[in-house]
């Protein structure tokens, strides 16, 4: 029986290592971590109504990689619906003319000519479009992709925009019971067939062709799923090294996130006429986005902050970043920050950039790197492959169905193979 190291029990490894097990191999993850999922991370606190995700938090759209998992376990999905309200200039205001905005910017990045390739804010200034359109959508592109407007590149907006549609992906659903249970359903194997190893942090990959060794684990093969930044960062060493790989890796861009969960005694923001909210945008803040925890009703709102946002945040340390919640929350609702702070039953508080086996929240591509997923994800020499979400060159890198695709996708590359090598 042929042996499969898989490195990383994120959504990508546990999708590798289910498929290579159905396929009668036996597979070997080796996880950094103390729990499966990597960047999918659901905590359930008895204080707290919902199940809270501290990543990857809705399903965009109905992809089949989720939804074949949701129809499988029956798993009860709401969509998120309800009012947009916008802050800005010390007014606060419904804004539901913000997804009308964003498709006129998307019906032009769909049918306009992406070639050359650009960055977004230099298509943006040759399209006719009124400035608060402009200016709502570039604001959108920097916090959905975690990227900045000046790098990401238009012809990876036009494919993942175009993908999108195909799923109807502008409409967003959440998983009620948690995003940990989208984990456990990949995890469905056998014990005997896929031994899975916690607090295994893998420096090193030693490798020649049809054999590896990695944390003195050894097999036939490995399937390597570690997230973009952590290959940017050199913490996993390949041996003998695989420079095509490390340049693929640079040329792309690990995007940042800062992420606040507040819950609070009261959904108090209703009792200011601030009702069926669903998003809230706080343009100029350090939290520029929150929303609720819909269809759900719990006094709980989230901050996020994405692409230059984060930059500012990342690092910074959890009181910096707890106030800079505060003050933008309370901004936005036109409070004093301490009226909000009183307010504050518990909170969460999430930079990803500081966890040392993610590096960042999720991928996307620059300018003139359209072709670095494919090099990224090619195999080498029958021996080594590669998944994750950085590694999607159809427009799903950054979600959770284009790492469980590229799972599937570097499994069928290694059965392939090894098929055709015993024929």
């Amino acid at each position: 029986m042929q042996s499969v190291l898989v490195i990383g029990a994120g959504l990508s490894g546990l999708a590798a290592a289910q498929k290579l097990a159905n396929a009668g191999q036996h597979v070997i993850i080796l996880e950094a971590r103390e729990r499966m999922g990597g960047r999918v991370h659901t905590v359930s606190d008895p204080r707290l109504q919902v199940p809270l995700e501290l990543g990857a938090e809705f399903l965009h759209g109905k992809p089949k990689e989720l939804w074949s998992i949701v129809e499988k376990e029956n798993l009860v999905v709401g969509s998120i619906e309800g009012d947009n309200w916008c802050f800005e200039n010390n007014t606060l205001r419904e804004c539901n003319d913000f997804r009308v905005r964003w498709e006129t910017i998307a019906e032009e990045l769909k049918n306009g000519d992406t070639s050359p390739d650009r960055s977004f804010i230099e298509f943006i200034n040759t399209i006719s479009a009124d400035q608060e359109t402009k200016r709502s959508a570039l604001e959108f592109v920097q916090g959905f992709n975690a990227a900045r407007a000046t790098d990401i590149s238009v012809q990876y907006l036009a494919t993942a925009q175009e993908t999108a549609d195909r799923m109807s992906g502008d409409t967003q659903f959440r998983v009620l019971a948690g995003l940990d249970s989208i984990v456990q359903s990949l995890a469905q194997f056998d014990a005997s067939d896929v031994e899975l190893h916690f607090h295994t942090p893998v420096h090193e990959l030693e490798w020649r062709r049809r054999y590896v060794r990695a944390a003195g684990y050894e097999a036939d093969c490995a399937i390597v799923t570690v997230p973009l930044g952590v290959l940017q960062r050199g913490s996993l060493r390949f041996i003998p090294s695989l420079e095509g790989k490390a340049t693929a890796a640079r040329a792309l861009v690990m995007g940042k996130v800062v992420k606040v969960i507040l819950s609070f005694h009261s959904a108090f923001w209703e009792e200011r006429g601030v009702t069926n909210l669903s998003f809230l945008h706080a343009r100029g803040e350090s939290f520029p986005t929150w929303w609720t925890t819909r269809p759900i009703a719990a006094p709980i709102l989230i901050g996020w902050a994405g692409g230059p946002p984060a930059e500012q945040l990342a690092s910074m340390g959890e009181s910096f970043i707890l106030n800079a919640a505060i003050c933008s929350l309370a901004n936005a609702l036109k409070l004093d920050a301490r009226s909000v702070e009183h307010r504050i039953n518990s909170y969460f508080i999430v930079d990803w950039q500081e966890d040392p086996y993610s590096l960042g929240a999720y991928s996307y591509i620059p300018v003139g790197a359209i072709t670095a997923p494919s090099t990224l994800a090619a195999p080498v020499d029958g021996t080594l492959f590669f998944a994750g979400e950085a590694t999607d060159s159809e427009g799903r890198a950054g979600t959770m169905h284009g790492a469980i695709a590229s799972g599937y996708r570097a499994a069928e590359e290694l059965l392939s193979m090894t098929y055709r090598q015993a024929a």
